[in-house]
């Protein structure tokens, strides 16, 4: 029987490997440049979020695109590419995050009544002039000459992946079936990242070993996007299983983001309400009680109070999710048949 073909190939002295691997490179770069120059148009339409949704997730593929690939680019070259992706990141996250807070409270306001939710209303009001900022800072990113100047680089770099024409590359791309070492290598340390923020990240209030959590579980799964049809199953199956976690770890985030401008809000009214107190018993010796009912926003906190319920509760959930999924799959052997994949693609 014929051996199977080594997922690895050397870099150093298989020119046509290395070749297959710049047109997968090529053709890669070109396809979600492409993702995301089309979903620029549209995308300061604060009544509709997903296209900013769907460009933070293009963005981080592109950059994913632009590390796995980096063998095929200069040390300049690389840079300048991730260079240009995060001057869009910064702007499109920051949109994002005011997005995903805002759907959260309104969801949660849309359960109560009209009193109950005044003061999620109030909160929300105040997101909705976050989100103007951040429109425009996004504007200025995208601004028509900011955005050509982003695709011109990047047709620069197809141009210098592939080696070739433009139309070779469409013609001539299949999936990466080899991959040279420094790409392994890349894919084990994305492993290792994930695994080594697992522990801290269990931890409800370990919100920092959370995030790094998820961003390992993100990276990873977007490398195997690439480089799973060269590992084999197992690349596979742990493409599927870091989905997973980043997916549950993503919306574990939104209520991390909600949890402190509920109660940023609720401190904003008692300062108010404090204030109003404070002025309706000047010249007293001593505060009477009866001036709660004098103060304008003793109605509105109960529905915040909720919110910061059920944003907990929510939270709390996620978190032994994501407890019991970790646990499954590290039962399955999903990360260690991984490591054992990548181990003997090194050798």
């Amino acid at each position: 029987m014929a051996s199977a073909k080594s997922p690895v190939f050397d870099s150093e002295s298989d020119e046509a490997g290395m070749e297959r691997f710049r047109l997968a490179g090529a053709q890669v770069f070109e396809l979600r440049v492409n993702r995301v120059v089309e979903l620029s148009r549209g995308l300061l339409d604060v009544t509709d979020m997903d296209p900013v949704e769907q460009m933070w997730f293009a963005l981080r593929r592109l950059r994913a695109a632009l590390e796995v690939f980096r063998p095929c680019l200069s040390k300049s070259q690389f840079r300048a590419g991730r260079d240009e992706v995060k001057f869009l990141l910064g702007p499109v996250g920051a949109r994002r995050d005011v997005d995903c807070v805002i759907t959260s409270l309104e969801g949660i306001e849309a359960e109560m009544g009209h009193t109950e939710g005044a003061g999620i209303r109030g909160a929300v009001d105040q997101l909705r002039r976050d989100q103007a900022e951040a429109n425009r800072e996004l504007a200025r990113a995208l601004h028509g000459r900011r955005l050509q100047a982003f695709s011109f680089r990047f047709e620069e770099l197809v141009q210098v992946a592939a080696g070739t024409d433009r139309q070779v590359v469409a013609d001539d791309y299949r999936p990466v079936e080899q991959l040279p070492p420094k790409t392994v290598k890349l894919v084990a340390r994305r492993l290792e990242k994930l695994r080594g923020a697992a522990p801290g990240a269990l931890e409800l209030e370990a919100v920092d070993d959370q995030r790094r959590m998820r961003v390992a579980a993100e990276r990873l799964r977007y490398a195997l996007e690439l480089t799973g049809d060269a590992l084999g199953t197992q690349a596979h199956t742990a493409r599927r299983a870091a989905r997973a976690l980043q997916e549950i770890l993503t919306d574990t985030r939104v209520c991390n983001l909600a949890i402190p401008v509920a109660r940023d809000q609720i401190r904003q009214l008692e300062v108010e309400d404090i204030k109003t107190i404070l002025e309706r018993a000047r010249g007293s010796r001593e505060l009477d009680p009866v001036l709660v009912q004098a103060t304008p926003n003793r109605g509105y906190y109960r529905g915040l109070q909720l919110s910061l319920v059920h944003l907990d509760a929510t939270r709390r959930r996620l978190i032994d999710r994501v407890k019991r999924l970790w646990t499954e799959q590290s039962r399955q052997g999903v990360w260690v048949a991984l490591e054992t994949s990548l181990g003997v693609a090194n050798k």
